[in-house]
């Protein structure tokens, strides 16, 4: 500050010019005290949006809870969980049934005992190759997949999302078209419209609502939740296993059909 008499640079807080003895003008000082109490609503009222604006995240072992939603990351090994090579033997063995059902009744002017003995042989022999296609290809995709197979899950009160990671879900689409390939030379529509399906998704969702039955394997750190057309393979880590299927329980209709494996 400059005095504005003379023009002299005032040195610190001096009251007048030293040079012409001008007083200089009084400068206010703000009460510290005062400026704390009306800055203190406001940084409350700041402190409150940034709550609510920002979720609390809250862990239980490897879930992650934000409010209602809880989402976790499952490393399915192919090597030590046989739950993708026990469903797809189920879906190989159905397929299989049809053209046994077929050739028994289509040999059923040869006698009936007769059409058993040729629709068990060709079950039989169905079952054998079968198992070793399966088993080869099962060993293929697991090595293809380097024994581990990346699965997120999101779940809130009205149903549980499983995802498949981007970096997976080109080879999901090619054995997808596969299984729809097999569905449609064995002449089971069913497995064919499966395997269409598993191709061109990337998720699966189950609303809680609709689900009709309730496999539990724990043993496989699965829970099979199942619509009418839609089976949806929930995998959990065991810490948290009994937690999961505990919230599915909650809010699936109390008349759901339970079992364990």
């Amino acid at each position: 500050m400059f005095c504005e008499n003379c023009g002299k640079k005032r040195i610190a807080d001096e009251a007048f010019c030293e040079n012409c003895g001008h007083p200089f003008p009084m400068i206010e000082k703000r009460d510290s005290s005062i400026s704390e109490e009306i800055n203190e609503p406001k940084i409350k009222q700041v402190e409150a949006v940034v709550k609510q604006e920002i979720p609390t995240l809250e862990k239980r072992g490897d879930i992650t809870i934000n409010g209602t939603e809880m989402q976790w990351m499952y490393e399915f090994s192919f090597w030590r969980n046989p739950a993708i090579l026990i469903t797809s033997a189920k879906v190989m063995l159905i397929a299989l049934f049809v053209p046994m059902v077929f050739m028994f009744f289509i040999s059923l002017s040869d006698g009936f005992m007769d059409a058993i003995r040729l629709s068990a042989t060709i079950f039989a022999y169905g079952v054998i190759g079968m198992a070793v296609l399966l088993i080869i290809a099962y060993v293929f995709v697991g090595f293809l997949y380097g024994g581990k197979y990346y699965v997120l899950f999101k779940m809130d009160d009205k149903g549980v999302n499983h995802i498949q990671l981007d970096k997976q879900y080109k080879k999901a689409q090619a054995l997808g078209y596969l299984s729809a390939l097999i569905g449609l030379s064995s002449g089971n529509l069913t497995t064919a419209g499966s395997g269409l399906m598993a191709a061109t998704k990337q998720s699966l969702y189950t609303s809680f609502k609709k689900v009709k039955s309730i496999k539990v394997a724990k043993a496989r750190n699965t829970i099979y939740v199942n619509e009418t057309l839609s089976r949806n393979q929930v995998y959990v880590s065991n810490e948290d296993f009994d937690f999961v299927l505990e919230h599915i329980l909650n809010n699936c209709p109390k008349n759901v059909r339970v079992t364990n494996k």
